[in-house]
């Protein structure tokens, strides 16, 4: 029953996102020179070749997977009676009792980002090239989030077949999409300033994509019918 319903509000949810997602890439372009979007993509892509074509990282992610969960447990004043890394079994986490905050937590939160971030954020605009640097390795960080945070939804995971993998997917892709402007700001020419704008106007393009909607389905089936 739990997951039955969790799902019945992860499907217009899910939804949302993808309207959210559509019209994320064009705004965050807005915010991208040619130069970081460059830096962005071959961030992206050496974590992708490491992940695939050399050996993946799987230790550093357990550490970030497993640290949040303990974290966000203990804001919830869980009682936590284990915690354990290991290369041949994994992390895991021993708490009394669990909720969907602490279960999606490790995949809606990019540990390894926030922590370069958080000192980054106070000298990027002093460096340019610091600003550089952080672009880079914030696109790899991300991308080793990603990758394994989908293979833990492609695995099935206990943690999001909790609450279902709709509802998970759902909250987890919103929760992302709110990230990436955050983590990208102290290395595009915006900064944190711009951010404020950014999500009404992304906010304003996904409405506006929401709307046509109705019309691009009519317009198919109109199509479909001739």
């Amino acid at each position: 029953m739990r997951v039955i319903l969790y799902s019945a509000i992860g499907i217009p949810l899910l939804i949302a996102d993808g309207v959210l997602l559509w019209a994320l890439p064009e705004r965050l372009a807005n915010r991208l020179t040619l130069t970081q979007g460059l830096i962005l993509f071959f961030g992206t892509l050496s974590y992708l070749c490491l992940h695939f074509l050399l050996r993946k990282p799987e230790r550093m992610y357990l550490w970030a997977h497993e640290f949040t969960h303990l974290f966000v447990a203990k804001l919830f004043l869980r009682n936590v009676q284990g915690f354990h890394i290991s290369s041949r079994s994994g992390g895991k986490v021993v708490i009394d009792r669990t909720n969907v905050a602490i279960d999606l937590a490790p995949y809606a939160v990019p540990l390894y980002n926030i922590v370069a971030l958080l000192p980054v954020s106070l000298v990027a605009w002093g460096t340019p090239h610091a600003g550089k640097i952080y672009l880079g390795t914030a696109a790899f960080l991300f991308a080793m989030h990603l990758c394994f945070s989908a293979e833990g939804f492609i695995d099935g995971q206990p943690d999001v077949r909790r609450s279902g993998r709709i509802f998970s997917l759902a909250v987890v892709l919103l929760l992302l999409m709110l990230w990436a402007p955050i983590l990208a700001a102290p290395g595009t020419h915006g900064g944190f300033s711009g951010l404020p704008l950014f999500y009404r106007e992304w906010l304003a393009d996904g409405m506006e994509a929401a709307i046509g909607i109705p019309a691009r389905i009519r317009s198919l089936l109109s199509r479909s019918f001739l």
